[in-house]
């Protein structure tokens, strides 16, 4: 007989059941710790691809034998630019309704209807999307479903306004800007978002709970994407100043002057967003110049004059070399970045204010042709160039044969003075042609972009 003890299974028992609940304990450990990282490290996609605005995409170009991947049809122009996270792009438009599309075959995943045109560029972290719609909200969605989290109004939502503008008849009623077809693209910076409104507010909200942290008033409209560099935010605005605030406080710490036109109100206002590249500041005006500031001091480095060309994008820089569009001179400058000294300069088809992006060593760009580039920023060389269906189409007979602008072709719409109506009318007719105002973005060999054609491009 054996001196078998009845507690020892008891005692076994415990100790299986010690050992089984560490277990437990230690994997839950592990898997928050996992999560927690992996929520610290997720690249938020956004708006120039960074908080920088750096439009530097780390991922392989587009082939050089271009052709169409998939193209996704929307009903309102796209104007805003498109962000890719995971195998979803993202992206807004003018028909008011925000869309997420499967990446490799550009089927929809869901959309979401605003009140408004929906012509800003998404920011997408943790799960959540944000962007801004004319309606006057900011809303935050579930990126897997498109449900609404919550949604902030920023005040009435308007574009910029002012007698006389660009010499619209009547010259003495209040008429709204043609050209200003962007809102504001929010920034995400840790716990906050960050975007400006047509109220001429700048906000902050916490980015879980959609609450004012904090706001500073501008004296005009804001739809520049503010950059965010050194705990301090960037962004220019129709009272033509490029503002800097400190990200904690909304406290103003400089705010630098650019031209002023009392008369037309058309060299006037800061309708690009900047971009930040060691420790200086860069933003385009519709004074027709670039510039380059100290981004801590806001002292100027230098500025470059572009021949009356307003510089509505965001330039980029690589290699000591900042590229940039110009407007009515039709042109892809390249300037040197530490001294403003001219470079190179390459036509394009027309005004440009889609903001060109780097991947590999191809450096992508539209203009107002239907056309998006891809050039050999190296060598200065257009490599291709993919025209949207507008510009295929060109119904209208907007295009010369080498798909520039047939500006006898658009002036007929002014043939009776330059009255608002027939401004409404040459803009409709610039439109039909599938013009690219949309920013590129680029991912594993694939460039998305947005036409006023209303599709979402994916090309590769």
């Amino acid at each position: 007989m054996s001196n078998f003890n009845p507690d020892f299974l008891n005692t076994k028992s415990v100790i299986k059941k010690i050992l089984y609940r560490s277990l437990v304990v230690t994997a839950v450990i592990l898997c928050e710790l996992s999560f927690k990282k992996c929520r610290q490290t997720e690249k938020i996609s956004m708006f120039r691809n960074d908080l920088q605005h750096s439009g530097i995409y780390q991922t392989t170009p587009a082939s050089d034998s271009i052709k169409l991947k998939w193209k996704f049809k929307t009903g309102g122009y796209v104007f805003s630019s498109p962000a890719v996270s995971g195998n979803i792009v993202f992206f807004g438009s003018n028909d008011s309704c925000f869309y997420a599309v499967d990446k490799a075959s550009g089927s929809l995943v869901w959309k979401f209807r605003t009140g408004g045109v929906v012509s800003s560029s998404p920011a997408i972290t943790d799960g959540a999307v944000y962007f801004l719609s004319f309606d006057g909200y900011i809303y935050a969605l579930n990126a897997l479903d498109g449900k609404e989290i919550w949604k902030f109004s920023g005040g009435e939502e308007k574009v910029f306004t002012a007698q006389g503008i660009h010499g619209i008849h009547p010259l003495d009623s209040l008429l709204p800007d043609p050209w200003d077809t962007y809102l504001s693209s929010p920034a995400v910076y840790k716990d906050k978002i960050l975007f400006g409104s047509g109220s001429g507010q700048f906000f902050c909200l916490d980015k879980n709970a959609g609450k004012e942290i904090w706001s500073f008033q501008t004296g005009d409209v804001i739809h520049s994407a503010p950059a965010v560099y050194d705990g301090k935010v960037y962004f220019g605005g129709w009272d033509t100043y490029l503002h800097t605030l400190d990200i904690e406080t909304g406290i103003e710490i400089w705010k630098s002057p650019t031209g002023k036109d009392t008369v037309y109100h058309n060299q006037t206002g800061i309708q690009s967003s900047p971009m930040i590249h060691d420790g200086i500041l860069y933003f385009g005006c519709r004074d027709s110049h670039l510039y380059a500031l100290d981004a801590v001091t806001g002292m100027l480095k230098w500025r470059y004059f572009n021949n009356f060309s307003w510089i509505n994008n965001t330039p980029v820089v690589m290699d000591s070399i900042i590229y940039y569009g110009t407007s009515d001179t039709h042109k892809l400058i390249g300037l040197h970045a530490v001294t403003g000294d001219s470079i190179m300069a390459i036509d394009l088809n027309a005004y440009i204010f889609s903001s060109p992006v780097i991947a590999g060593n191809r450096l992508y760009i539209g203009d107002f042709s239907g056309t998006l580039y891809s050039v050999d920023y190296m060598n200065h060389k257009i490599i291709w160039e993919f025209r949207t269906d507008g510009a295929s189409k060109d119904t209208l007979h907007i295009l010369k044969e080498s798909g520039e602008l047939n500006m006898d072709s658009l002036m007929i719409y002014f043939k009776d003075g330059p009255t608002f109506r027939n401004n409404q009318k040459f803009m409709k007719a610039l439109f039909s042609i599938g013009s690219v105002l949309s920013t590129p973005a680029v991912d594993n060999g694939v460039v998305f972009f947005g036409s006023s054609d209303g599709n979402l491009y994916a090309v590769e």
